[in-house]
């Protein structure tokens, strides 16, 4: 019997759609065992898959957080985050800590890094004020989504 991992082609493709077709089919909310033992929330409020967000644009209510999962079985199952985005800090052109600026600050909001089909909440989101805020991926910068607290 062969491994998924160590597999990369073929039926794995197959496998593993399939086993993100089942996770975002879930009923909302509720708990799905995994692979180590925890139990995760499937499907997360927001989710990655091919390298986007969906939804891109998330609504929430002021003093709620929501949760984000990793469901992208696109080049091995990459590590995602949903982080706020911090001017010149945490995207193009990365130029907020260069010598003599030392300007960056931490993201007001951060999922931390989130591998493959684990669900984690987006802390910090209850703390902001009403208004729209634009959030990427710490690994991939191209990502992005907008997120409004009303």
């Amino acid at each position: 019997m062969r491994s998924l991992r160590a597999t990369r082609f073929g039926g794995v493709a197959v496998a593993v759609a399939m086993v993100a077709a089942s996770l975002l089919l879930a009923a909302p909310g509720a708990p799905r065992a995994h692979a180590d033992g925890g139990v995760q929330n499937h499907p997360a409020d927001v989710f990655v898959v091919n390298w986007q967000y969906v939804p891109a644009t998330v609504h929430v209510k002021q003093g709620h957080n929501f949760s984000f999962g990793n469901y992208d079985p696109v080049f091995g199952n990459p590590g995602h985050s949903l982080d706020e985005v911090v001017k010149d800090c945490s995207s193009p052109p990365f130029n907020g800590n260069n010598a003599g600026h030392g300007s960056c600050t931490y993201p007001r909001f951060a999922s931390g890094l989130v591998d493959w089909t684990y669900v984690h909440t987006v802390h910090g989101v209850d703390k902001l004020p009403t208004g729209t805020y634009n959030f990427t991926c710490q690994n991939h910068p191209f990502m992005r989504g907008t997120l409004i607290v009303e």
